[in-house]
């Protein structure tokens, strides 16, 4: 009898070993899995909880998911509901995800000299978003360089203002500045506030905003530029001459047009509104911050309910289109939008490829932007459709935190923290967050078996209407 039930035992451990790691998109996205459960208990512990305050799980897993995607809508105040140690658990939730967890644990492999096989890059590929494997190692080496380089001069110069300003003293501002450079870097939008109101209370501070956009816009552009913004720097000193490739200039120049032209439209949408009768820099901060942290950050330095139900539509585009690829965002992704308007392009002029700068775009590559839209499409639409059932909120309301959950943005109009939001609603944001985070493609690879099967019978092609 036990040695059936050994048998059955190893049969149920290879069906849950093929199921959750058998191909590297299952593993990528068990890991995730596996962190968000983890990142739950550690936030659940009695030490991480602040005294006379009770955190369910769900709220705890909605926490951590949301910590884990960089997305930070919370269903508690973060201020008021953790100790600095789970504070600081959460500081540490939100880089892991903001950086990726397989980069994190790349960093362990470097630091230990483990041989990093075939298998571990596929993971930190499908992770990272990559084309392929080669030079994946260098890339992930070069990327954690310049993010901690980032961080720990972010840091330096926020605790230093924060002091200096009067703001805070040396000891909270050393910890404000540690939490907000982790959580504006990554685009996670937490805040330990004093007043929990996000970055409102520098409303009028134009150095954090400067400062905060800039760490906004680095962690949002994605991770090659800053690969090869490495590669540029030392090349620099070592004399040499750098070219950056073609994918990282349009990385940057999309990130950069999108947040501008966005900015512009929320200028002309709230000049009669909100931005009736501010100063010029008041208005232009107000337009800049709010336009480039509605992409993927969820700061925000005012109520965004007080915005027009227009710009709350623009919003709701923005958060759906997210970040650059391979960054710490979520979204759509820039590159897939401007794919599928390349595609759109040549086929109203009758083109045969479509192409970029003397270059054409594969048909896989095509493929892949339809279906990330089409799919992003579908999960809003139905994690719509039963916020609807559950709450008693506005359609727009919902829509709008959806759209936030799966761009991982973090912007609310109060559904989440609506102390009336009930359990299942919430674990309906905690998938939205997470697909979301890891892409709808690496999502669907899931699904793929472990060998590609191949036809040996070619069907006969038929033609449907469509259109």
């Amino acid at each position: 009898m036990s040695v059936l039930r050994c048998v059955a035992m190893k049969k149920i451990l290879g069906i849950l070993k093929k199921v959750f790691t058998g191909t590297y998109a299952r593993g990528f996205v068990s890991i995730y899995l596996v962190a968000a459960v983890v990142g739950a208990t550690l936030l659940k512990l009695p030490v991480s909880v602040q005294s006379g305050v009770e955190l369910s799980w769900v709220d705890a897993l909605f926490v951590s998911a949301s910590g884990l995607s960089t997305t930070g809508l919370t269903p508690v105040v973060v201020k008021d509901t953790f100790t600095i140690f789970g504070q600081t658990v959460l500081a540490f939730i939100i880089q892991f995800g903001g950086i990726g967890l397989i980069m994190m644990v790349a960093i362990f492999w470097l630091a230990v000299r483990k041989k990093i096989g075939f298998r571990e890059r596929g993971m930190m590929m499908t992770d990272q978003n990559q084309l392929s494997q080669e030079g994946i190692v260098r890339f992930v080496r070069n990327v954690l360089i310049v993010i901690f380089t980032i961080e720990i001069i972010a840091f330096t110069i926020m605790s230093g203002y924060l002091f200096f300003s009067g703001t805070f003293a040396l000891r909270e501002a050393l910890f404000q500045s540690f939490f907000l450079t982790i959580s504006l870097f990554t685009n996670a939008g937490f805040d330990i506030a004093p007043g929990a109101d996000s970055f409102a209370m520098f409303a009028n501070d134009y150095f954090m905003q400067t400062l905060a956009m800039s760490l906004m816009f680095m962690g949002a552009m994605g991770f090659w530029p800053l690969a090869e913004l490495k590669e540029f720097v030392v090349a620099k000193m070592n004399g040499e001459k750098f070219k950056f490739s073609i994918f990282v200039k349009l990385l940057v120049g999309l990130h950069l047009s999108i947040w501008l032209l966005s900015a512009l439209l929320l200028f002309v949408v709230e000049r009669g509104d909100f931005l009736a009768g501010k100063g010029f820099f008041e208005g232009l901060y107000y337009t800049l911050f709010m336009s480039l942290t509605t992409r993927n950050a969820g700061f925000s330095t005012m109520d965004v309910g007080d915005f027009s139900s227009s710009t709350h539509v623009l919003f709701v585009m923005l958060m759906f289109l997210g970040s650059s690829p391979n960054s710490a965002g979520g979204g759509i992704r820039t590159t897939t939008l401007f794919v599928i308007l390349l595609t759109l392009r040549s086929f109203a002029r009758g083109y045969d490829q479509i192409v970029f700068r003397e270059r054409s775009i594969k048909a896989e590559t095509i493929r892949k932007a339809f279906i990330a839209l089409v799919m992003a499409g579908f999960l809003v639409v139905t994690g719509t459709f039963l916020l609807t059932i559950f709450e008693n909120h506005s359609t727009k309301e919902i829509v709008f935190e959806v759209t936030s959950a799966f761009g991982t943005t973090g912007l609310s109009l109060g559904v989440t923290a609506d102390s009336a939001t009930r359990w299942v609603s919430k674990l309906v944001l905690v998938f939205v967050m997470f697909v979301g985070r890891v892409g709808v493609v690496a999502f669907l690879l899931m699904f793929r078996p472990e060998r590609k099967i191949k036809g040996y019978v070619q069907y006969p092609e038929m033609d449907v209407i469509v259109g």
